[in-house]
C-alpha cells in the first residue's frame, strides 16, 4: 500500500512537531508556570535518547499488563484528583453552580440563560453536573466526591483504548509505554480536580479513534461496518460533549478516502466507499445534534429561554484566537479568553457581532501585515504546543494564594506536587514539559522516516486537526488535554521508524513488541 498524500500529510505532521518541539527548547513561549532550561534540556534529551536504547523486559509484555495498568491509573487518578480538590473558578464553576440551583428546583435568573445563549456548548456538561449533584445527594457527599471518580474511570478507559491504538501497530512493549506516559501526562494531572468535559470526552475521543483503525484494517465487511459504526458513535459522544473531537470526525473520513486509492479497487468500490464516507459524514452531524438535544433536556433549563442567535458566529471564534494579551507579568497569552471581547459582543445580534470580528480582523492585518501575522500565529503554535501542564492552574482564579486548603499526610504530599504554590509544582512541571517535549521529538522524528500506513495517516491527521484548530480558533494548550493520548499513541507508533544505533539495529524493534 502507498499513498503520497498520505505520505506528505505524515512529513507535514513530523515537521510540525519537531518544529514546535525545538522552539520549546530553545526559544520557549512563556506560559502561565516558568520553566528552567537547566533541568528541561537535559531531561528531555536523556528521555530521546532512552527512547532510541531502552528495551522492556519481557515480564512487563504480559497480555493482563494493560488491563492492571489501566485500571491501577484509574485509581491513582482519583485519588490524585480527591486529594487536590478546590474551589475551581471560571465555566467550570458557573456551570456547577448551574447544575446545583436546576437539581435543587430553583429557577435561573436572566445571567444564568445570558450565559447559556451565548456558550450552548456547555449544555452536556450542565446535564453530567446535575446527574453528578443528584447522585451524591442520594449519599450525602459534594457533587466533586461523585464526578471526580468519574475522570478517574474516564482515564482508566482512556489507558485501555490506548494500548488497543497502538498494540496492533507497535507491538506491547510501545503500547505499554504508551499508557504509562499518559498516565503520567493525564492520569496525575491538575485537571483530575475539575469536572469538565476534557476528560468526559477523551475516552470517546481515544476509543472513536481505536475502533476507526481497527475498522480500516482487512477484515470481514461486516466486521469492519460494525466497528466503522461504532466509531462515529462514539466521536458524535466527544463531539456532544466538547467540540473539539469534530476533527477526529474530518480526520477518520479523510484517511478513508486516502485507504481507497492506496491499493488497486475496482472503480464501483471506490464510489461504494465515498458514499459511505458521505452516509457516515451525515450520521455524525445528526447523532451529534440528537445527543446534545437530549443534554439539553436532561439539564433541567427552560430551553425556551434559551437564545441560540446570541451564540456568536465562527468568524468571532476566529478573531478572539487572532487576539494577543498581556499580562501583568509579561506573558504574552496568543489567542485565548478575551474579556473585552466577550463583553463587546455581549447584546450584538449575529450579522453586527460578524461585523465586529470582520473589523477586528482587518484591525490585526493592517497592524501586522503578513509577517506579523505569520509570526502571530507561529508563535500561538509554539505557546499552545509548549505548555506540558497544560494551562493547569491558569484559568480564572484557580492560581491565587490559598486556593488549596492547608493539608498533611497524603493530602499533604499532592498539594506539594500538584499544587500550583506547592514546594515541589516548579520541579513537577519541569519533568512533566521535558517529557512532553521528548515525546514531541519521538513523534515528529519518526514521522519523518515513517511508511505510510492507514493507523499512522489516521492519528498523524487527528493531531494535523486539533493543532490547526487551536491556532484558527480561540483556545489555549487546555484544548489539547483530551488530544494527548492521541500524540502518545502517534510517537508509540511512530517510534519504530527512530534511526537505530548500528550496534542495536533489528533486535531493539522485535524485543519491543
Amino acid at each position: 500500500m502507498e499513498s503520497p498524500v498520505g505520505r506528505a500529510l505524515l512529513r507535514l505532521t513530523g515537521v510540525s512537531l519537531v518544529l514546535v518541539a525545538l522552539v520549546g527548547l530553545i526559544a520557549p513561549r512563556a506560559v502561565n508556570v516558568g520553566h528552567r532550561w537547566q533541568v528541561v534540556v537535559p531531561v528531555t534529551l536523556a528521555l530521546v535518547l532512552s527512547a532510541l536504547l531502552v528495551r522492556l523486559p519481557a515480564w512487563a509484555k504480559n497480555r493482563w499488563t494493560p488491563v492492571v495498568v489501566s485500571a491501577a491509573g484509574g485509581i491513582v487518578a482519583t485519588f490524585a484528583g480527591l486529594m487536590t480538590r478546590y474551589h475551581y473558578g471560571w465555566d467550570a464553576r458557573v456551570v456547577m453552580d448551574m447544575a446545583r440551583a436546576v437539581q435543587a428546583g430553583r429557577t435561573l435568573g436572566a445571567a444564568g440563560y445570558d450565559y447559556l445563549s451565548m456558550y450552548p456548548n456547555n449544555l452536556p456538561l450542565l446535564a453530567i453536573d446535575r446527574v453528578g449533584v443528584a447522585v451524591a445527594g442520594a449519599f450525602s457527599l459534594a457533587p466533586d466526591a461523585v464526578l471526580i471518580p468519574l475522570n478517574g474511570v474516564c482515564v482508566a478507559v482512556t489507558l485501555y483504548a490506548v494500548h488497543l491504538l497502538v498494540v496492533r501497530v507497535a507491538g506491547r512493549g510501545p503500547s505499554l509505554v504508551a499508557q504509562l506516559v499518559t498516565l503520567v501526562l493525564v492520569g496525575t494531572s491538575p485537571w483530575l480536580a475539575v469536572p469538565y468535559t476534557d476528560f468526559y470526552a477523551m475516552p470517546f475521543v481515544v476509543g472513536g479513534v481505536a475502533l476507526a483503525l481497527r475498522a480500516l484494517a482487512p477484515g470481514a465487511r461486516s466486521r469492519r461496518v460494525l466497528l466503522w459504526l461504532l466509531a462515529v458513535v462514539a466521536v458524535s459522544v466527544a463531539y456532544a460533549i466538547k467540540t473539539t473531537p469534530v476533527v477526529i470526525a474530518i480526520a477518520a473520513v479523510l484517511t478513508a478516502v486516502l485507504a481507497i486509492f492506496d491499493h488497486d479497487l475496482a472503480p464501483g468500490r471506490r464510489a461504494g466507499v465515498i458514499a459511505a464516507c458521505a452516509v457516515s459524514s451525515l450520521a455524525f452531524v445528526a447523532l451529534g445534534l440528537g445527543l446534545t438535544n437530549a443534554a439539553t433536556v436532561a439539564s433541567g433549563v427552560d430551553v425556551t429561554r434559551i437564545d441560540m442567535s446570541a451564540s456568536p458566529p465562527l468568524l468571532w471564534w476566529v478573531a478572539l484566537g487572532a487576539d494577543e494579551q498581556r499580562t501583568a507579568g509579561g506573558v504574552v497569552n496568543y489567542g485565548a479568553y478575551s474579556r473585552e471581547m466577550v463583553a463587546a459582543a455581549a447584546g450584538r445580534s449575529p450579522d453586527e457581532t460578524k461585523a465586529y470580528a470582520a473589523g477586528f480582523l482587518a484591525d490585526r492585518w493592517a497592524e501586522r501585515g503578513l509577517p506579523g501575522t505569520l509570526a502571530f500565529y507561529g508563535d500561538k503554535a509554539a505557546w499552545n504546543w509548549g505548555d506540558g501542564m497544560f494551562w493547569a492552574w491558569g484559568e480564572g482564579p484557580d492560581s491565587l494564594p490559598g486556593m488549596l486548603a492547608p493539608a498533611t499526610g497524603p493530602t499533604g504530599v499532592v498539594h506539594e506536587l500538584n499544587g500550583f504554590h506547592g514546594s515541589a509544582y516548579p520541579l513537577r512541571a519541569d519533568l512533566t514539559q521535558a517529557l512532553w517535549l521528548a515525546l514531541l521529538l519521538v513523534a515528529g522524528a519518526g514521522l519523518l522516516r515513517a511508511p505510510y500506513r492507514r493507523e499512522t495517516v489516521l492519528l498523524a491527521v487527528s493531531v494535523l486537526g486539533i493543532a490547526a484548530f487551536t491556532v484558527v480558533l480561540q483556545g489555549r494548550s487546555r484544548y489539547l488535554f483530551a488530544f494527548v493520548p492521541l500524540v502518545v499513541a502517534l510517537a508509540a507508533v511512530a517510534h519504530g521508524s527512530l534511526p537505530r544505533p548500528g550496534w542495536r539495529r533489528g533486535g531493539l524493534s522485535r524485543s519491543s513488541r
